[in-house]
């Protein structure tokens, strides 16, 4: 299969490995749950040799591994000691945005203990509060308000690591405040900021979320999950989202992800690649170079 549009090295952003036997991600277990309606078709091992079958036609010469939401009962950098004994041929999982919640008493160690690895390069915070409580992630609406929680980006910001955001809409004025607080700090939001409701006054609030993340020049954002927040993912509704992101924030700040495994539920690795291609293919090939590639590599030290 040839793909259409932009030909060239495709860097992926955010995807995940995990055992699954090994039980320690409990957000898989359920059969299903409100914030991820599909879930019993990511229970199965996702490896290596599993991802580059997905991507294997999307020339992705490199990929990096987010935080899969290991067990919090355990040590998050048990996750990346086990990720350092994967195999990394073909650039699968070159570097890691690792686990660390903020605000605990062993934040500061957890911190440390990340960093140590050279392919850590930064570490992602769940802050996804919904109305809908089953639709949340998190209990606390305002959790990065916290002064205990903001202790962690200073420490964060003080060994060098990006700090990444799983989101929705209303955490918008947070994290563009956040980012206004540590302007030295590079900020990550994930999947687009997550327009899960779709009806045209939600994604009118969505817009505005955008344009708020947009305005602080230390906020990247991946163009991700598109399909697990669209029920009908067509070449229109995707336009609709990454025209959006572009036009706010620039190729220069924004980037394709594949989200995969979670992606799978609703679409194959090529069917998202593919509409990515045919929506950029309307942009200037510089444009597209930043979008399917250098964004990533550079915010992520490839």
């Amino acid at each position: 299969m040839s793909p259409i549009g932009y030909d060239g090295p495709v860097i992926d952003p955010h995807m995940h490995l995990w055992d699954f036997a090994a039980d320690i991600h409990p957000w898989l277990s359920p059969a299903d749950c409100g914030v991820l309606p599909g879930i019993d078709k990511l229970h199965h091992d996702y490896l290596v040799n599993d991802y580059l079958a997905d991507a294997a036609e999307q020339n992705v010469v490199a990929s990096v591994h987010v935080e899969a939401l290991w067990d919090p009962a355990d040590d998050p950098v048990n996750e990346t000691r086990w990720l350092e004994t994967l195999p990394k041929h073909r650039g699968i999982a070159r570097r890691y945005v690792a686990a660390c919640p903020f605000g605990t008493p062993s934040t500061e160690r957890t911190l440390s203990a990340q960093a140590a690895f050279d392919r850590v390069v930064g570490v992602r915070q769940t802050i996804g509060w919904h109305p809908n409580p089953a639709r949340s992630w998190v209990t606390d609406q305002f959790l990065t308000r916290d002064p205990g929680w903001r202790a962690g980006v200073e420490q964060a910001r003080e060994r060098g690591l990006l700090v990444e955001f799983l989101m929705f809409p209303w955490q918008a004025d947070q994290v563009a405040d956040l980012a206004r607080t540590f302007p030295d700090v590079t900020m990550v939001v994930d999947h687009a900021a997550s327009p899960v409701e779709r009806d045209s006054v939600a994604l009118a609030a969505w817009q505005d979320s955008i344009a708020q993340l947009a305005a602080a020049d230390n906020v990247a954002i991946k163009i991700s999950a598109l399909g697990t927040y669209d029920p009908a993912p067509t070449d229109e509704s995707f336009a609709f989202v990454i025209d959006t992101i572009v036009h706010a924030f620039g190729a220069d700040r924004a980037m394709f992800a594949s989200d995969f495994p979670v992606g799978s539920i609703q679409m194959s690795f090529d069917d998202i690649y593919g509409l990515f291609r045919r929506v950029a293919a309307r942009y200037a090939p510089e444009s597209q170079t930043k979008l399917f590639h250098d964004t990533a590599q550079r915010l992520y030290q490839l």
